[in-house]
C-alpha cells in the first residue's frame, strides 16, 4: 500500500458538510477514527494529514475525497522527493541543519548511533524543539574526532608527546 501524505484538507468544505449533517466535531471525529482535536486542527486548516485520514473523513461525511481536498486527486498524491542537502563543508552546508539520516550519508555511522551519541551528549548537535540535528559544522567535528589516523601519524604524535617528558 503506498502512503500519501502532505494532503490539504478543505476546512471550510469539511466544516460544511458536517454541519449540513448535524454533527459536532466529536460525533464525525469518533466516525471517522480520529481524535476530536485533529479534526479541530484540519477545520481550521492549521494542518496537512495523509491520504487515508481525508478518505476516512470522507466516509464518515460519505462524500468523496475530492469533495473536501480542494479538488487534489487522493488517490495520485504521492509522497514528496527529497529536500535538497547541501555537502557539509561548503558554505551553504556549514550552517544547513541536517536530519540524523542526512548526516549519517556523510559519515560512516548509522542514523541511530548518532542520536543515541546525542542524547548522551558525547557529539556535538543541535537539540531544538527536542529533534536531533546536526550542522554542517558539527559533522565535520563529529568527523574530525572520530577519525582513524593513519599509523604514521599516530607515531608523530606519540614520539612529541614522549619528548618533552623525557627533557
Amino acid at each position: 500500500m503506498a502512503y500519501i501524505l502532505g494532503v490539504t484538507p478543505h476546512g471550510i468544505a469539511i466544516q460544511a458538510l458536517r454541519m449540513a449533517r448535524d454533527m459536532s466535531i466529536s460525533e464525525l471525529a469518533h466516525l471517522a477514527g480520529i481524535h476530536r482535536s485533529t479534526l479541530a486542527r484540519l477545520e481550521r486548516e492549521l494542518t496537512d494529514t495523509s491520504g487515508n485520514t481525508i478518505r476516512r473523513i470522507a466516509d464518515a461525511l460519505e462524500v468523496s475525497p475530492a469533495d473536501i481536498t480542494r479538488g487534489e486527486p487522493v488517490s495520485t498524491k504521492t509522497k514528496s522527493s527529497p529536500r535538497a542537502v547541501p555537502f557539509p563543508g561548503t558554505d551553504e552546508g556549514a550552517y544547513f541543519h541536517y536530519t540524523p539520516e542526512e548526516a549519517a550519508s556523510f559519515l560512516p555511522w548509522s542514523a541511530r548511533w548518532l542520536r543515541e551519541r546525542a542524547y548522551r551528549r558525547e557529539i556535538p548537535f543541535n537539540g531544538g524543539g527536542r529533534r536531533v540535528t546536526f550542522t554542517g559544522l558539527d559533522i565535520r567535528e563529529i568527523s574530525g574526532r572520530t577519525a582513524i589516523r593513519p599509523e604514521s601519524e599516530q607515531r608523530k604524535r606519540r614520539t612529541k608527546r614522549a619528548a618533552p617528558a623525557a627533557a
